[in-house]
């Protein structure tokens, strides 16, 4: 469950208190802090100048263009191309972007589908920047390197040519997001030249320190099709490229398509058609023009044995680069495609899913252990990872284990003006006899079966397996003569805990940025056997915490998945305003008029109040705004439901009361195991002078209790105790 908004921004200032490295606590990269140069270049009146990335060729890169082109590039900030710059207009928008000269297409197609994916895009724009507020000529953003997310800044000023963009054209004339956003990229990349041709699968991982995988769509895996359902329903990026040599000038095909060309997939869907279904994929050219012309493209005539409502609202007849395709040309137009997200959810598919644990690794390679004749002996002595695989969850045979191995960064272009051939071992072994963790190296006579990946000449080698229970040692290997070279290593783990996408710290897909409505979780870190750094994410803390709480109670997730109810939406629409929002005032209404017609709950012991629901209003507002929308109303439709049934199940005499007794036993039923002091808090604070709670105060209570659950887990470091400012004090009590 997302915590509410107020309680996200104490949250967000704790998290900044924690380890460097993380989102809200970036590295500086180049060591540039971009709060002190802004403060000390507006306080002096002085735009600010990078000498970093300075406003010559050399960050343009003396090979992207003939020299005299070169000589005449010149330098403008965004006050000079127009008269009312701005950062955003109307937010971030996937057809804000134009591509330019640079053959930057793998990046675009990245971006793009950022917009569509608030969550990642949040993490990559920071919102603190303007040109109205303390403009200074400055600007930065966020990509993650390595495991570390870094801030880069930049200044404004934008290469021209011949009165051009040279880099990506922003649609609105005034708005300057996409070309400082592409520049930042640039400067991480060490020039403009560097993002002339490279792969989508690089540029998923940058912007969004995910996992990604790539696919052969010239042999797809017979389940592709369910990865692509199961990648829309967890809200992961998906973009794709066309057969062809990546060079200037690239030709565009008779069908629309471009050759060598990288494009970003945002949608799909199936369609009833001439009494049949038929799957269609949206794509988006990062050209903002020149579409594909076949079938279901803007005019075919497959749209019109569509029925009209479906026709309306998906084909959008404009030439803006986006385009609808059967899944049939899709896959025979395009070579590969590439899936990201920050766990590999597009690999559950069947229901129901489970969640992915994470843990990193970063070590090295060193010389003589990974060599320029690799041996099985020699591969043996790299480091060695131990994971166990628990039972196939529903006897079920499923993707369990994802390995992704990265190499230094600094490795580029240092194996044959490439990466350096990496790959490794994943090694069921036999330990019995062992007791856990006590055996440090594991040999090869110990194995019972070995995969090996085979060695790839790319940054980041990602494989998915379905493999049985058991222990497995995970080795990595690399054809670097003899050099020591640093890697980092990521595995995903499928566990037994109910994965929650309805709760996930999403966002809907036309919301508009810069409006947050989720959190980014603390890593929390601990040493490996090893030796080496483990980050535990989002899964491992919450079932750490859950642990502290209570050993053997029902997973509250796991208790909502029970009380799923699509009928909230139509109930919603009767009560909302205009401007489908709900207030206060509404929700009472709703809850008064709806919920509290089942006799079972005594509507005349006790209605819900407005402060009441004022409270919980504010306890489902993800956003912080005072009102609830559509999506946060369907949270609080399945807490309702849950009440209600737990409710029922208690008051079996139908008095529109449960005890104290009765309380302790809804809180265990619920998932949410808390002391006998705390009960007693809780009948205090919503029970009557006689001990008892009517329904209306009982479903208050527990929205109150899961949430402040919740924001402990959220605040807390070590599960024991929280500190906080006395702004943040303040904040948490008077919104409670």
């Amino acid at each position: 469950m997302p915590i509410p908004g107020v309680y996200q921004r104490v949250a967000k200032g704790q998290q900044s208190q924690k380890k460097l490295g993380t989102v809200q606590n970036p590295k500086h990269f180049k060591d540039q802090d971009f709060d002190k140069i802004r403060e000390a270049c507006f306080n002096r009146r002085q735009l600010f100048e990078d000498d970093t990335f300075p406003a010559n060729v050399n960050s343009i890169g003396h090979q992207l263009l003939p020299r005299e082109k070169l000589s005449s590039i010149r330098w403008k900030r965004p006050n000079e191309i127009n008269r009312d710059p701005r950062f955003l207009v109307d937010g971030a928008n996937i057809f804000d972007i134009v591509q330019g000269e640079i053959g930057d297409c793998w990046v675009l197609a990245v971006v793009g589908g950022l917009t569509l994916r608030r969550k990642y895009l949040e993490n990559v724009i920071p919102k603190d920047q303007e040109f109205t507020y303390k403009y200074a000529g400055i600007f930065h953003f966020r990509f993650w390197q390595f495991g570390e997310w870094v801030d880069v800044v930049v200044d404004d000023r934008l290469p021209f040519l011949n009165q051009r963009y040279l880099s990506v054209q922003p649609r609105s004339s005034n708005e300057f997001w996409p070309s400082l956003l592409e520049k930042a990229y640039a400067k991480l990349r060490g020039s403009y030249q560097n993002l002339h041709w490279g792969f989508i699968s690089e540029a998923f991982v940058d912007f969004t320190g995910g996992v990604q995988m790539d696919f052969n769509l010239t042999k797809p895996p017979s389940d592709f099709r369910d990865i692509v359902v199961a990648a829309a329903r967890s809200g992961s990026l998906m973009g794709a490229t066309t057969p062809g040599e990546q060079r200037a000038g690239n030709t565009e095909l008779q069908n629309g398509l471009v050759q060598g060309h990288a494009y970003s997939v945002t949608d799909a869907r199936q369609v009833e058609y001439s009494s049949r279904t038929e799957d269609i994929v949206r794509v988006w050219n990062p050209w903002g023009q020149g579409e594909w012309n076949g079938r279901w493209s803007d005019g075919s005539s497959q749209w019109e044995r569509v029925r009209p409502e479906i026709r309306n609202k998906l084909n959008v007849q404009r030439n803006d680069g986006e385009f609808w395709i059967s899944c049939q040309d899709f896959l025979q137009n395009y070579n590969f495609a590439t899936i990201c997200n920050h766990s590999p959810s597009f690999l559950d598919f069947g229901s129901p899913q489970y969640a992915w644990k994470t843990f990193t690794y970063i070590n090295k390679w060193v010389e003589g252990n990974a060599s320029s004749s690799i041996s099985t002996a020699d591969i043996w002595k790299n480091p060695q990872y131990l994971i166990n695989v628990s039972e196939s969850e529903g006897g079920k045979r499923c993707y369990n284990v994802t390995v992704a191995l990265m190499q230094s960064l600094a490795n580029e272009h240092r194996y044959n003006n490439g990466w350096f051939p990496i790959g490794f071992l994943l090694c069921k072994v036999d330990t019995k006899g062992l007791k856990s963790g006590t055996q440090e190296k594991y040999y090869p006579q110990q194995a019972t079966e070995t995969i090996n990946t085979g060695l790839e000449n790319v940054r980041e080698v990602t494989r998915s397996f379905m493999v049985p229970p058991g222990s497995y040692v995970i080795i990595p290997f690399a054809l670097n003569n003899g050099q020591e070279s640093q890697f980092l290593l990521r595995i995903f783990l499928k566990t037994k805990e109910l994965a929650d996408y309805s709760e996930a710290d999403t966002k809907e897909d036309n919301q508009t940025y810069p409006n947050s409505s989720g959190i980014n979780y603390p890593e929390m870190k601990t040493k490996s056997r090893e030796d080496n750094k483990a980050v535990y994410r989002k899964d491992d803390l919450l079932s750490d915490f859950s642990s502290k709480l209570s050993l053997n109670t029902p997973n509250p997730k796991a208790v909502l998945k029970r009380y799923v109810d699509d009928s909230y939406d139509k109930i919603f629409v009767r009560y909302c305003d205009q401007n489908s929002e709900m207030y206060a005032e509404q929700l009472q209404r709703l809850l008064n008029e709806v919920v509290l017609t089942d006799p079972t709950f005594n509507a005349d012991r006790g209605e819900f109040t407005l402060d009441g629901c004022r409270g919980i209003l504010m306890l489902m507002d993800l956003n912080a705004n005072g009102r609830l929308n559509l999506k946060e109303f369907g949270r609080l439709w399945k807490r309702l439901n849950m009440c209600k049934d737990i409710f029922r199940t208690l008051d079996v005499i139908q008095s529109g009361f449960i005890d104290g007794q009765g309380l302790r036993s809804a809180v265990q039923e619920a998932g949410l195991m808390v002391s006998d002091a705390v009960v007693n808090v809780m009948l205090l604070r919503y029970g009557d002078s006689t001990d008892k709670i009517n329904f209306s105060d009982f479903v208050c209570c527990m929205i109150r209790l899961e949430t402040v659950t919740k924001v402990f887990q959220n605040l807390s470091k070590d599960g024991q105790g929280v500190y906080l400012s006395g702004e943040e004090w303040m904040q948490i009590i008077m919104s409670s």
